[in-house]
């Protein structure tokens, strides 16, 4: 069974905004990235300012919100 992701509001009343950063890496997709962190690849892409999300380079620094 699948979590579903969470809403922006609700994981900041959770957790207290807690932000991390994640390297990509060869092979990361925005949507495996979503996936390992149980968010939406549109959250990804607010967060982190990504107009296309299929513009990902390894060693870009995206920030991940819980």
């Amino acid at each position: 069974m699948n979590a579903a992701p969470l809403e922006d509001d609700v994981l900041e009343a959770v957790s207290g905004g807690t932000v991390i950063p994640y390297i990509v890496n060869p092979g990361d997709t925005v949507e495996s990235i979503a996936k390992k962190f149980h968010c939406t690849v549109e959250q990804i892409c607010r967060w982190n300012n990504l107009r296309n999300p299929q513009d990902l380079k390894v060693g870009q620094k995206l920030t991940i919100r819980f």
